[in-house]
């Protein structure tokens, strides 16, 4: 009986053993994670509250339980609930995997009630745009969606600027591209665009400024699909797209064209003073651009069950750029005489784009633990060809090109570690190379023959390899502390070999990138997280080129085969405030560029030599503010700020590189929703004059106007958009140094009335593929 007794409350006494319960939330449409989702924890019994927390950044959630029948319930703003009943056992552990939330919907008889979504998401690593919100998508540019972010600048040749930076790496679904420019891809693609500032170390090191990713829209539907797009704009702009989608059991295929036309007409001013030579240049350039681009995609994917998925995309760009550009001027030297001059250029540009990417995706537990491996190949075939006339003289033609290939293999691997942790660990192999020719010729005026100038010409061959690998860990430090920590390490190596001379320009660096981000979630409202990155930027093939390209009778062009990789440590704060009529969010970043790559103009003889130096160090202080107010139920305003103090040291040659200054963007957006199926958006700009080495560039403003209709329950919607409504939006370039001064303005017809419709048959959504054109190889000089 004392044995009993003792047996008893020894039974009785004994503490029962938790266990984890852990999981992640994801979007039942993009698979993305779902951060800030609610997770409750009830009893069965009598449906009593036992735990509750928020998902973190990576969507997921755990808990320490006792063995008991429990529910859980997941909810968001914008989403359906869903509620999930289990038995908790005496295993250590439960993982429920990737619980998948929909958008909100309500369906009553003919009326169907969503919840509304949110244009753009912000954290201190990324800004998420959801691009079926935004309506400037109307016109079918990724640049006029990008325009109306405040870090972002958008020169007249839409070359873009991030946070005064154009050191940006442009990725298609997370994966790179041979484009830097986004001017092809059909907004009406695309699901939604990444602005990521802060990259983790499973991205590629590239872009000192940050990413650009395009995440296109995937196919979820089954049996045939499709859309179709046109949009016009007035005068001589036209886009169109079609796309056809077909899935049949574990069978997917996709097909998508794209036709864009554009003859913009731009109208620049130069006056150019060199001291040394005396030569105060006056001249106006008139410049009239034909711009065919073809883009066409074709997919296969095939997945033979649950675990394992394999795709296959192919993706052609054809694209042409003719431009006539005539130059009027007049000059005069310093013995006080003057000439006029006329030149006319005739320069054309063909370049034809494939490239294809082989995927392979094994799927242990779906967002849990899954490996996947990439194969990419591009291939672009370059020609450009110009004839000069001076005083109505054909006098001079220049034929070149080049034939870039990229390379690319890339594994990653996640997985679970510990009870809540994540490791993510992966490598790749890039490369890079690149054949070019550029002969210039001169016409003897007493033979007629074409003698080549070998001081304008170059043949020569670039090679490049980068071998890199990364692993990060991130995990819950408690409820509220989450962080992911890892490193990426990148061995490169290039030889630039110029065949005119035999001489060989190479280069070998062994470069660390780490980082660090942690999160404290105050509460369900306010969040608070830092991080720490390192960036690099190599130079692009047009700064190592060396061969000259003649602008103007005093101006020419050339790249610098010396050019070092800049490299940037960066540093930075986010603060979020998230309600449901009012969000917040702030970023507070320095940065450290050590070697920044920068344009500038030297005198070489008597010529202005445009050319790219490293300078030595770029520190910058700045501050993002973006907070968006829901008025009423039809009126929400967003307004958002950028400012950035800059300060750059450096000299190349006898020239300075130092740079001083405050730079700010404003814009501040207006929506209308009158009713459900029309949207209207009002979007005013504004970027203050910016302190760039050895250049400053003046204030960009300008306002566009949108308005958007959804008719046969949004199968069909039209759309008018006119953008820069005042036509104030211009480029202008002033310096004024121990050298020279030079002030350039270029304006080009910004103000465009753009009519667009899009059809959309069986529930389309495009599958996931790529459109790209070649590169867009401009500077700060609209010469």
């Amino acid at each position: 009986m004392f044995f009993c007794m003792l047996h008893s409350e020894a039974a009785f006494g004994q503490t029962p053993v938790k266990a984890v319960l852990s999981g992640i939330v994801i979007d039942s449409i993009t698979k993305s994670p779902v951060e800030f989702a609610s997770v409750a924890i009830y009893q069965q019994s009598d449906s009593s509250l036992i735990a509750g927390m928020i998902t973190n950044q990576n969507g997921s959630f755990k808990f320490e339980l006792l063995p008991a029948e429990y529910f859980i319930k997941i909810s968001f703003v914008s989403y359906n609930s869903k509620t999930l009943e289990f038995t908790f056992g005496d295993a250590p552990s439960l993982n429920i995997g990737s619980v998948e939330l929909g958008s909100s919907t309500l369906s009553l008889n003919e009326v169907n009630i969503e919840g509304e979504k949110v244009e753009k998401q912000i954290s201190i690593e990324k800004t998420s745009i959801d691009v079926s919100q935004n309506i400037a998508a109307s016109t079918g540019s990724i640049s006029d969606i990008l325009k109306s972010q405040p870090a972002i600048t958008i020169d007249a040749e839409n070359k873009i600027f991030l946070r005064g930076n154009s050191n940006i790496l442009i990725l298609l679904d997370g994966r790179p591209t041979t484009l830097t420019s986004i001017e092809a891809i059909p907004s009406s693609n695309v699901e939604s665009i990444e602005i990521i500032t802060n990259p983790d170390s499973k991205y590629d090191a590239e872009g000192t400024a940050g990413i650009i990713n395009i995440v296109t829209k995937k196919q979820q539907s089954k049996g045939l699909n499709g859309a179709f797009t046109v949009n016009y704009g007035f005068n001589n702009r036209f886009n169109t797209g079609l796309g056809l989608n077909y899935r049949k059991s574990r069978w997917a295929l996709g097909f998508n064209y794209n036709g864009r036309f554009d003859e913009p007409e731009i109208n620049s001013v130069l006056v150019r003073d060199i001291y040394s030579l005396g030569a105060n240049t006056e001249q106006k350039i008139h410049s009239l651009l034909e711009n065919p681009t073809h883009s066409m995609g074709l997919s296969v994917s095939f997945v033979p069950d649950k675990k394992n998925q394999i795709s296959l995309t192919f993706k052609s760009v054809i694209f042409d750029n003719r431009n006539t550009q005539e130059i009027t001027g007049s000059q005069i030297n310093t013995d006080t005489t003057e000439w006029q001059f006329h030149r006319l250029n005739h320069v054309s540009w063909k370049r034809r784009n494939i490239d294809g990417t082989l995927s392979y995706k094994r799927i242990f537990t779906k967002n849990v633990q899954e490996l996947s491996f990439d194969i990419m190949y591009s291939l672009t075939r370059g020609a450009r060809t110009g004839d000069y006339f001076v005083e109505d003289i054909y006098l001079q033609k220049s034929d070149g090109g080049g034939k870039p290939q990229n390379t690319t293999a890339q594994l990653d691997y996640f997985r679970p570690l510990f009870s809540s942790g994540r490791i993510e660990t992966g490598a790749k192999y890039f490369s890079r190379w690149n054949s070019f020719y550029s002969h210039f010729y001169d016409k003897d005026s007493l033979t007629e023959e074409w003698l080549i100038n070998t001081s304008f010409s170059n043949d020569l061959t670039y090679s490049e390899y980068i071998f890199s690998t990364y692993l990060m860990y991130s995990d819950s430090l408690s409820k509220k502390m989450f962080y992911k920590a890892g490193a990426r390490f990148e061995y490169s190596t290039s030889v630039l070999h110029m065949q005119s001379t035999g001489e060989n320009v190479s280069s070998d660096y062994q470069i660390p990138f780490p980082f660090a981000l942690i999160k404290y979630q105050i509460n369900k409202i306010q969040s608070l997280s830092a991080s720490i990155t390192r960036r690099v930027t190599r130079p692009a093939y047009f700064q190592l080129n060396p061969y000259i390209v003649v602008i103007d009778q005093i101006t020419y062009e050339t790249g610098n085969r010396y050019l070092k990789p800049e490299l940037i440590d960066k540093l930075e704060f986010n603060y979020s405030l998230i309600k449901e009529k009012f969000q917040l969010r702030n970023n507070l970043f320095f940065s450290n560029n050590k070697r920044f790559i920068t344009q500038t103009a030297v005198l070489s003889g008597d010529k202005l030599m445009v050319t790219y130096a490293n300078g030595e160090s770029q520190m910058k202080t700045g501050l993002d503010v973006d907070a968006t107010y829901k008025v009423l139920p039809f009126f929400s305003i967003n307004t958002a700020f950028s400012a950035f103090y800059s300060r750059s040291d450096g000299n190349f040659g006898n020239t300075t590189l130092y740079s001083d200054g405050v730079a700010w963007n404003g814009n501040l957006k207006l929506s209308f929703k009158p009713d459900k199926k029309t949207d209207i958006q009002l979007l005013l700009s504004y970027n203050s004059p910016i302190e760039l080495p050895q250049f400053r560039l003046d204030e960009i403003y300008y306002s566009d106007f949108s308005i958007k209709r959804s008719f046969l329950k949004n199968k069909l919607s039209a759309s008018i958009t006119l953008s820069d409504i005042f036509n104030t939006r211009e480029w202008i370039v002033n310096t004024n140094n121990s050298v020279y001064s030079l002030y350039n303005k270029s304006k080009n017809d910004t103000r465009i009335l753009w009519f667009g419709i899009t059809y959309n048959f069986n529930s389309y959504k495009p599958v996931n593929g790529k459109n790209g054109e070649p590169e867009n190889d401009n500077g700060i000089l609209k010469l």
